[in-house]
């Protein structure tokens, strides 16, 4: 019977001790001792149960170890959760230095070639002038119809008080009579010297308009100078007498006598030789009397001929007219 008591205690001491073990390690205290790096160690009673020996005691010979790991193998990663708030911009960075330019590029290829709506649309496009200064294009249109393109430099035109204006301001066409000593006279009625580099008198027959004869002028003419040029001009009907600017080929001046020209070919190009009213052909040089068709008043030019010319006895070549 005491055997039987001394074992029932002995049982109910180990279930105490068990108990008490389960316990702490649900508490997590004392069962630290027992567990080194992860893994608890603990002794087999041959009575089934299980005992963890104190620190630093190992089991007993009857006893059997046994050891197993506080936590299993690492499992997979579970899935990505979702993307957080975006954080606060960090400080701006300090700005570097620009490095140098890089080398032009090749050309492009031409583009297609424009149109040209009108001749007065050319008028401002960028042009080079004969000095290869950068200008743009003027467009102007002179009495007679021509037009005349210009690359103009930018430079401000002279003031109107310096400019030249040659006019033909008398013509002796026809003498008593064996024709000689016949002229046509040009003056400059403008404030500015006249450069008379490039500028002809020329001479067209009525009958087919063409030009016969050609005066080519030089030097320069100073404004109210008077310069006489011998010629002999036709006395047909009609005849006609023009000062060109060959340069450009504009009508500076004409006079149509004795008829009217309206269609005069010179250089290539139609001119028309009668300004405003025609001088009618009453009004013509003499082979009987001594004289010549002049401007009157002298100079006077209001681009209507009827208006300008008269016949005259007084004779000035060189000199202002004076009428008579």
């Amino acid at each position: 019977m005491k055997a039987r008591i001394r074992r029932l205690i002995l049982r109910t001491a180990v279930l105490g001790l068990v108990a008490v073990a389960v316990t702490v390690g649900a508490a997590t205290t004392g069962l630290a001792a027992a567990v080194d790096d992860g893994v608890i160690k603990a002794c087999r009673h041959k009575s089934g149960y299980l005992l963890v020996p104190s620190p630093g005691k190992a089991c007993k010979k009857a006893e059997q170890a046994l050891s197993w790991n506080v936590k299993g193998p690492a499992g997979p990663a579970g899935p990505a959760g979702p993307a957080g708030p975006v954080g606060a911009s960090g400080p701006a960075g300090s700005q570097g230095e620009a490095g140098p330019a890089g080398p032009a590029g090749p050309s492009g290829p031409a583009g297609p070639a424009g149109t040209i709506g009108s001749i007065e649309s050319l008028s401002g496009i960028a042009c080079t002038t004969a000095d290869e200064t950068a200008g743009t294009v003027s467009v102007e249109t002179e009495v007679d119809g021509a037009i005349v393109l210009s690359c103009e430099d930018g430079t401000p035109p002279p003031p109107p008080g310096d400019e030249a204006e040659l006019v033909i301001n008398e013509i002796d066409y026809d003498q008593i009579g064996a024709d000689a000593d016949g002229f046509v006279e040009i003056t400059n009625t403008g404030t500015g010297t006249a450069d008379l580099t490039g500028i002809a008198i020329v001479f067209v027959d009525g009958s087919d308009g063409l030009e016969y004869l050609r005066k080519p002028l030089s030097g320069t003419l100073a404004p109210g100078d008077y310069l006489a040029i011998p010629a002999e001009a036709q006395n047909g009907a009609p005849d006609g007498v023009a000062l060109i600017d060959t340069a450009g080929g504009a009508l500076l001046d004409a006079l149509s006598y004795e008829g009217a020209i309206t269609s005069a070919v010179i250089d290539s190009q139609s001119y028309n030789l009668v300004e405003g009213t025609m001088l009618p052909a009453s009004v013509a040089d003499s082979n009987t009397i001594a004289g010549s068709l002049s401007r009157l008043p002298d100079g006077g030019d209001t681009d209507d001929a009827a208006t300008d010319w008269n016949f005259t006895t007084a004779m000035t070549p060189g000199a202002a007219n004076v009428g008579g």
